[in-house]
């Protein structure tokens, strides 16, 4: 067999492959032009995009410009105004430096590029078309430089088949617009789509205000500085109280000289700082930003340079970590507690199931159920709200379905007792049975809501005023990509602009939590886990977060009837050996392994 013959690549194959490096979807071109934009000293940005940046992206800066006679070199590859020789790769100053941007966006896109600099009494213009390069031509704008691209991958259809849907890759630029206003708090920024603004971001916004816009007032307003001695090496930024915790790292970002990167030891210090302050599965806030010396750094080791390599990793590695314990070592962080509205009747009829009981007998006279207190962890940092009734405890009497008073039933499977909080303990033939009680009750909410989903008879209460929820851009566009979904979960949804979704329904069962909460519990799944392959395996792990939330917690103490009542559900569940997630309710301590441990055998 005859070895297949080397060959050299024509320059449109070289330039789609760097491309395919560089350019994975419209937020890589943004992110390029952008970060070329702030190496040139703009001061505002404005940014269109058009479908999420598939048919137009547009950049215009007020920076220094490039000379007319630069124009055409711009998308050559590895040409570039900053570097000059190899030692400086070992001290980039500059956000971008390989000189492939424009040489890749060109190859698989129509390109538009007009400039002028400040010393040239009018500028000039260049096209390029899938790597075709028009002649330089005078162009009449204002000093700083203008690029649109049109089309991304016009000549590369396989490509664009892999692009998501509008609302998805609107998203990613979301983010990157985001990383980039976080790390240059002086810089206007103005984004705006299918010529609607999406944000205007003034250069006298302060990064608590920049957070506030992006990730919504509660986590501002849990914010604590942290700041390292003034050296080569320091650290600055803001960290959340652990009670402003989430489902996912997502709100952590890190900075170095100025450019977001991920890094897992970073991460890993950061969540140490958090040691014994968050529960597990939870992940705390923050924004970090590092500055150390250039040539202690190397960001030229990912295309993208979203990772990066450190000399001293462990001196890092230690400043974070200690950085963000010795700052919430300085706060007060025990949590005041305040009674909420709702008594005890109203957790155990949300828990009946819409299905038909098997008799039970009843006494002459139904039991008594006293209100009982139970308390909510709120954040130090924000003042006690007064005691008003919320949108969805105040709903029309004619959309809620009518309950008829229930007798409560003796539970004739033993003695039950609450230890701790957090477990009920209850004696039967084989020995004693240790419960969870949030486990447990997690495993009823998820069936009475899977049941009642698969039946259409999710009973939805309507808000009498749509709330609110801000949430981060790529949360905000994940939701809408779920409308449907969610809808068929009784949570509705409607875009209300920016990164702000408007919830106008929840179901009624599980009113024991804010319909907010709720939202924001399935908005954290829907970001960190991938999506089942089928529509019935994902509306399940939606459902599991929902009744995740709602389900009593360890720390919410019990009255003996909702122990009783917790206790009879549990008789009448499909399966209460485990909750969704797969974690036991029960464990059971057999009568010989009692007598075996003290000795009695």
């Amino acid at each position: 067999m005859t070895p297949p013959r080397i060959r050299q690549l024509s320059a449109g194959v070289i330039t789609a492959i760097a491309a395919g490096e560089v350019i994975e979807r419209p937020a890589s071109v943004v992110k390029e032009l952008v970060e070329n934009s702030i190496d040139a000293g703009a001061t505002r940005l404005e940014i269109d995009l058009e479908a999420g940046g598939t048919e137009l992206i547009r950049v215009v800066d007020d920076g220094h410009g490039i000379h007319p006679e630069d124009l055409p070199l711009a998308f050559v590859t590895h040409a570039t105004s900053k570097l000059a020789t190899a030692d400086d790769l070992f001290r980039i100053g500059t956000l971008g430096f390989r000189g492939e941007a424009l040489a890749s966006v060109g190859g698989v896109a129509q390109v538009l590029l007009q400039s002028r600099t400040p010393g040239d009494s009018r500028g000039a213009e260049v096209r390029c078309d899938g790597c075709v390069l028009s002649p330089v031509r005078p162009w009449g704008g204002p000093v700083g430089t203008r690029i649109e691209v049109r089309h991304l991958f016009f000549n590369v259809p396989v490509r664009r088949k892999f692009l998501k849907s509008v609302a998805t890759e609107l998203g990613h630029v979301c983010e990157t617009v985001t990383r980039v206003a976080l790390a240059n708090p002086g810089l206007h920024i103005v984004l705006r789509h299918n010529g609607r603004l999406v944000y205007e971001i003034p250069a006298t916004a302060t990064l608590p205000d920049r957070i506030g816009l992006f990730f919504g007032g509660d986590v501002r307003d849990a914010l604590y500085l942290v700041e390292t001695p003034p050296g080569p090496t320091r650290l600055a930024g803001f960290i959340a109280d652990p009670a402003c915790d989430r489902g996912n790292a997502k709100l952590q970002y890190l900075f170095i000289n100025g450019r977001w990167f991920r890094d897992r030891s970073l991460g890993h210090a950061f969540a140490e700082g958090y040691r014994n302050l968050l529960m597990t599965g939870r992940h705390a806030v923050g924004f970090l930003f590092l500055t150390v010396p250039a040539d202690q750094v190397d960001v030229n080791v990912h295309p993208t340079k979203a990772e990066v390599r450190f000399r001293e990793a462990s001196v890092l590695y230690s400043l974070v970590r200690s950085a963000v314990k010795h700052r919430l070592l300085a706060e007060n962080l025990v949590p005041q507690l305040r009674a909420p509205e709702f008594t005890a009747p109203e957790l155990i009829r949300d828990a009946l199931p819409r299905r038909d009981f098997p008799p039970v007998p009843t006494p002459d006279a139904e039991w008594p159920i006293p209100p009982r207190p139970n308390f909510d962890a709120v954040s130090p940092r924000r003042e006690q709200a007064e005691a008003t009734p919320a949108p969805w405890e105040t709903p029309p009497a004619a959309e809620l379905p009518t309950l008829a008073p229930f007798a409560l039933p003796p539970v004739d499977s033993g003695t039950a007792m609450q230890v701790h909080d957090a477990y009920l303990v209850l004696e039967t033939p084989d020995g004693m049975l240790v419960i969870d009680q949030h486990a447990l009750h997690e495993r009823i909410l998820f069936e009475q809501l899977r049941q009642r989903v698969r039946d259409g008879k999710l009973v939805v209460q309507r808000l009498l005023i749509p709330e609110p929820v801000d949430l981060p851009p790529e949360q905000a566009c994940a939701v809408l990509d779920a409308k449907e979904q969610l809808a068929e979960l009784g949570l509705e949804v409607e875009d209300f602009g920016g990164n702000t979704v408007l919830l106008s329904s929840y179901p009624t069962l599980l009113k024991r939590r804010a319909p907010h909460e709720i939202l924001r519990a399935v908005v954290d799944h829907l970001v960190s886990k991938d999506r089942s392959p089928t529509k019935e395996v994902f509306l399940d792990h939606l459902l599991a977060t929902m009744a995740c939330k709602a389900a009593v917690k360890a720390g919410d103490r019990l009255t003996p009837e909702e122990i009783a009542h917790l206790l009879l559900l549990r008789k009448l569940a499909e399966d209460s050996s485990h909750c969704p997630h797969g974690r036991p309710t029960s464990l059971l301590f057999s009568r010989a392994e009692l007598d075996r441990q003290f000795r009695r055998t």
